[in-house]
């Protein structure tokens, strides 16, 4: 990707949403993020035709608290030689590129066209190297390349994804691989974990953060599959 990229892009992005480039403090590190301007009134906006049926609400542009831990998360794990990681639901890629910028090989992936602007936007504004940005949609069976370590924040709302997501976790995790999810505690998804225990074990932690000025609670989950489990 080159800077004549990142004009083509901005040109456009800009043709379809007013934007800015606001500073996101993570760790010690401070990113450049191309964010939609005034987001939650756009979101207001289009509340009215999303329920036409007219548009799908733009949830992946939305900076999630989540995303914010997971990457502080993923940006203190140790940097293994030739591990792979795989970023998915990414929105505008906040996540895979903070854990790029700290030295892990990382690819970005969405399943919105627009969220894939925006990351690519993303990388390129922040120089980052070690980093893909590609389209994914789970439910292609033909995505079939596997990662040591899965990622995602706020990717678990939609009940009717949940079996392909699981099914996509089984074929895309590495033998021995580790999955990390982040969700706002207050999020209550029972019958994702009755499918995802299926096939792998978990353990999870709560942190509170503080998010304008209120506390937000988000959980990590660590997840390995069963059957590495009966292999060792």
């Amino acid at each position: 990707m080159t800077n004549s990229e990142l004009d083509l892009l901005m040109v456009r992005i800009k043709n379809k949403y007013a934007i800015d480039i606001e500073p996101l403090k993570i760790g010690d590190k401070i990113l450049k993020t191309l964010q939609i301007k005034e987001y939650e009134e756009l979101l207001a906006d289009l509340i009215e035709l999303q329920a036409a049926g007219l548009m799908d609400l733009p949830y992946w542009a939305k900076v999630w608290d989540s995303s914010l831990l997971l990457a502080y998360f993923l940006g203190r794990q140790p940097v293994v030689l030739g591990r792979r990681m795989l970023e998915i639901g990414a929105g505008l890629g906040i996540v895979g590129i903070y854990a790029a910028l700290c030295g892990h090989q990382v690819t970005i992936t969405d399943v919105n066209d627009d969220a894939l602007h925006f990351a690519r936007a993303n990388v390129l504004l922040n120089g980052v190297q070690h980093v893909e940005v590609s389209k994914l949609d789970w439910n292609d069976a033909a995505a079939a390349e596997t990662y040591d370590v899965i990622v995602g924040a706020e990717i678990i709302y939609d009940r009717q994804s949940y079996p392909a997501l699981v099914e996509f976790l089984r074929r895309s995790l590495a033998p021995g691989g580790i999955i990390f999810l982040a969700k706002n505690a207050s999020l209550h998804a029972p019958t994702f974990f009755v499918e995802l225990t299926k096939y792998f074990e978990f353990k999870q932690t709560t942190q509170t953060i503080q998010s304008d000025g209120e506390s937000q609670q988000i959980t990590l989950y660590a997840i390995r599959s069963k059957e590495a489990r009966s292999a060792s």
